[in-house]
């Protein structure tokens, strides 16, 4: 299993989105099925995310209320409902949010079973917030003891595993959007792509201008964020960190001896390739 999690500000927004089918997938139903814990209205998303919003309002100091785990499965796994909402009520406690307001979200919408928890961080009756410290190495935890008691695909996590596993390298990890690619059976992940045709670039490079004109003979370009570097063909992106061991931002910066100036490595790149092309013309001669 693999699960991603994070907070944010609305309830009303996350239950639009788990709520709201995707445009490739208008002609299904995206939600299976819902459960509810310690809530008391039974209604739509909408009117869950309502009443868990009254909650919040009564801690004023909370910029974001809002829990989202999703958890997703391997596609041979196929769990039951039953297993399914065992995992997220072991997330749930692993998080200490067994007395808060849930709500479990399973989406039909894909080839793998995957489900969605929105749980509210403030308690709704002292109005304290829970913390949300480490909070993904204690999912990572539960999600590796619940492989082994349900009989699920074991996937060795990066923040947690079990005796005689080891972390697997990052390069090496699909993120979200790559692994529902694979499932669906489409084109390669643009991460993948990446890897094919610019793996040896990285590899290879000297510095900060040789990376960024071997990567423009195949459109690619590197761009700074605050999360770290990506690689991007001005559509899609992949991180750097997931297209080859020890090319993050700091180890690249590291290697280089040189930190990463993404206009004056732009500028330097424009200028070579309009000098490239004007002798490729026969111009300037």
């Amino acid at each position: 299993m693999i699960a991603q999690a994070c907070t944010s500000t609305c309830f009303q927004s996350l239950a639009r989105y788990l709520d709201r089918p995707k445009p490739h997938r208008q002609a299904l139903s995206r939600v299976a099925w819902t459960e509810n814990r310690n809530l008391v209205c039974t209604g739509s998303l909408q009117k869950i995310a309502w009443e868990m919003t009254i909650v919040a309002r009564g801690n004023e100091r909370v910029q974001k209320p809002v829990c989202h785990v999703s958890l997703s499965w391997a596609p041979e796994d196929n769990p039951t409902r039953d297993q399914m909402t065992s995992v997220a009520d072991n997330v749930v406690r692993c998080l200490s949010l067994s007395q808060h307001q849930a709500v479990f979200v399973a989406h039909g919408d894909e080839a793998y079973r995957h489900l969605h928890i929105m749980a509210n961080r403030v308690h709704p009756e002292t109005r304290l917030v829970q913390s949300d410290y480490r909070s993904y190495c204690a999912i990572e935890a539960t999600l590796r003891h619940a492989e082994v008691q349900h009989g699920f695909r074991r996937v060795p996590g990066h923040l947690y595993q079990l005796p005689g596993q080891s972390p697997p390298e990052r390069s090496q990890s699909l993120s979200k959007g790559a692994y529902k690619a694979l499932c669906r059976g489409k084109a390669l992940p643009f991460q993948m792509l990446v890897q094919r045709v610019a793996g040896r670039d990285f590899a290879d490079a000297s510095g900060w201008q040789d990376l960024s004109m071997r990567l423009a003979r195949n459109g690619l370009s590197l761009k700074a964020q605050r999360s770290g570097l990506i690689v991007t063909d001005g559509f899609e992106y992949a991180k750097s960190s997931s297209i080859a061991p020890g090319v993050s931002l700091w180890r690249l910066e590291e290697r280089f001896g040189e930190a990463f100036d993404q206009q004056r490595t732009m500028e330097r790149d424009l200028s070579a390739l309009g000098h490239d092309r004007t002798r490729d013309c026969g111009l300037g001669r």
